[in-house]
């Protein structure tokens, strides 16, 4: 998991391909055209969604998982706590879907992210997140998350 400052993504080159795609394209702020839903970059290797949602209290919101692809989760408007735990300490509540690369797991947070405005996270295969934590009081936000196939 990496957090940061978005001017900072471009230390994070070198990693994949994929993923050095996704850094160049937020770096050049492309992301800014999206429409909301699934934005293809890359066909299903790098896209992106740009979702218009609402944050929600803690015990309203789940733990993630995926095997297959990268996020990398920025704010536009508003923002947004998201949780993360090592999966080890975690317990799955549903077996992993392949086809949708998603898995859901309970647990407590060990490390909070506070996501607003110039600031990202970055979560790797096999690191479970919370997403969508309202910081005070549920708000709605706008936000992309992208999605980068390993």
């Amino acid at each position: 998991m990496i957090y940061g400052k978005i001017e900072e993504l471009g230390f994070y080159k070198g990693i994949s391909k994929n993923l050095d795609c996704a850094i160049d394209f937020i770096l050049q702020n492309r992301f800014l055209s999206g429409v909301n839903g699934k934005n293809e970059i890359l066909g299903d290797e790098v896209f992106f969604n740009l979702q218009n949602v609402k944050t929600k209290e803690e015990n309203d919101c789940f733990f993630e998982l995926h095997k297959d692809y990268i996020d990398i989760h920025i704010i536009l408007e508003g923002e947004e706590t998201i949780g993360y735990s090592e999966n080890t300490n975690l317990t799955p509540t549903t077996d992993y879907d392949k086809e949708k690369d998603f898995q859901l797991l309970k647990g407590e947070i060990e490390n909070r992210f506070h996501i607003k405005d110039k600031r990202f996270v970055i979560f790797f295969p096999d690191e479970p997140h919370m997403t969508l934590i309202a910081p005070n009081n549920p708000t709605d936000i706008k936000k992309i998350v992208f999605k980068i196939k390993i």
